[in-house]
């Protein structure tokens, strides 16, 4: 047991892979989807409706912003990490499924049996649990650890989650920083080339249109994609450190023994 506590690799790759199991049998989260298509399908709609929409697909900008941004990202951050935030941006894409009133029952059936059966019943049911947090709880009451190191250690793991899912959210920003700036860069590139045949009036016009547009890509990108995600992702943060903190309360309910009526009306 003190190994498994003291090992912090462990830790996190067990607690990441058991939800990401229990998540990936919820389906995705439509509201994400449904935003980005919403978004994006106005957009659309409105250069369709405005007319002369082929203006708006240039290829050279798309990879001016996205090949700029994903270059700087990986100059920024250790590749490791930039690879690891592709499954970091599904998790936008899934349901919220961390609700501390999932667990309200269970916590209470736990705390009673273990005030009428001891440390033997709770060990038997320790393996039934599937929630990482809660079975390192358990684990620890069953061990004998006191009240104060079990809110310890699993506040621990509450600063290491939010460092972990940080990371990621750190690299998403950064990237929603780079979009517009690379589109910013596009656009020059794109008046400096048409500066080259300014003595040419009739080209002037088309030629702007398209040194425009890498702005425009680098706008889109930035803030109907990564900005959106990297929030999600900070909103569902949040909602699991809500979850694991009603856990350590509901733990330290059970190592003491205590009634937890008070713990299910919270």
């Amino acid at each position: 047991m003190d190994q498994k506590i003291l090992d912090k690799d462990h830790l996190a790759d067990s607690r990441d892979s058991t939800h990401a199991e229990r998540e990936g049998d919820k389906g995705t989260d439509a509201g994400t989807i449904v935003g980005i298509l919403v978004g994006f399908g106005l957009v659309a709609t409105a250069i369709i409706r405005g007319g002369h929409s082929d203006a708006f697909i240039n290829i050279n900008g798309i990879l001016i912003v996205l090949g700029g941004t994903i270059a700087t990202t990986l100059i920024a951050f250790p590749s490791r990490k930039v690879l690891n935030l592709v499954p970091v941006i599904f998790n936008a894409f899934k349901p919220n499924i961390h609700q501390p009133a999932d667990f309200i029952d269970l916590i209470l059936n736990l705390a009673n049996n273990y005030r009428h059966g001891g440390g033997k019943t709770l060990e038997e049911q320790e393996e039934l649990l599937d929630n990482f947090y809660l079975k390192e709880g358990v684990a620890m009451v069953v061990d004998g650890f006191k009240g104060s190191e079990i809110q310890g250690t699993l506040e621990e793991e509450i600063n290491s989650l939010r460092e972990r899912h940080q990371q990621g959210q750190k690299i998403l920003k950064f990237m929603a920083v780079q979009a517009p700036i690379f589109g910013m860069a596009g656009t020059l590139i794109g008046l400096i080339q048409m500066l080259r045949n300014i003595q040419d009036p009739n080209e002037l016009g088309p030629a702007l249109s398209v040194a425009l547009i890498t702005t425009f890509y680098g706008i889109m990108l930035a803030n109907l994609v990564i900005h959106p995600i990297a929030a999600k992702l900070g909103s569902r943060t949040e909602n699991e450190v809500m979850l694991i903190k009603a856990i350590i309360s509901g733990i330290i309910g059970i190592q003491k023994k205590l009634i937890l009526a008070v713990f299910k009306e919270r």
